[in-house]
């Protein structure tokens, strides 16, 4: 039985290329994604941290100049807080395209390795009919030789 040689294997070989840099670029864009996440969370624990801090401070009485400070710091925080979360939904929205695209290649390249085993399975059945066909010759010439041999 001769090698079975699928003619499209450079474009399975391509598409399975495609696919891999779509993997690559989602997970790039999911540690993006968890990244903005752990920010969001160590900025909304510092908050919480320095507003702690603040209300103590307050209770045993401080300059005004310094919870002017304080409440600077904390504005600023909110803030970069309210920047991160927008940047986050960003970023999710990315993640979701990078989603759709990997999802596509892996598609196009299950298509093509759908095609593969098609075109490999009729290969095998051609073979398997040829071989029949040849084991069923060579039967009906023993049977034929043997036939005319009773028959002399």
């Amino acid at each position: 039985m001769k090698k079975f040689n699928f003619r499209l294997q450079p474009v399975l070989k391509y598409r399975e290329h495609l696919e891999n840099i779509a993997k690559q670029e989602y997970f790039q864009a999911s540690m993006d994604v968890k990244s903005a996440e752990e920010q969001i969370k160590q900025m909304e624990q510092g908050y919480q941290i320095t507003s702690d801090n603040v209300e103590q401070e307050t209770r045993k009485g401080i300059p005004a100049q310094l919870f002017r400070q304080y409440n600077d710091y904390l504005e600023a925080l909110e803030n970069d807080i309210i920047l991160k979360r927008k940047e986050h939904e960003q970023l999710q929205k990315v993640l979701a395209v990078k989603q759709q695209a990997l999802t596509k290649k892996s598609v196009e390249r299950k298509v093509i390795e759908r095609l593969r085993e098609k075109k490999k399975s009729e290969y095998v059945e051609e073979f398997m009919a040829e071989d029949q066909k040849r084991a069923d010759d060579m039967t009906s010439l023993k049977t034929a030789r043997e036939a005319s041999g009773n028959a002399s």
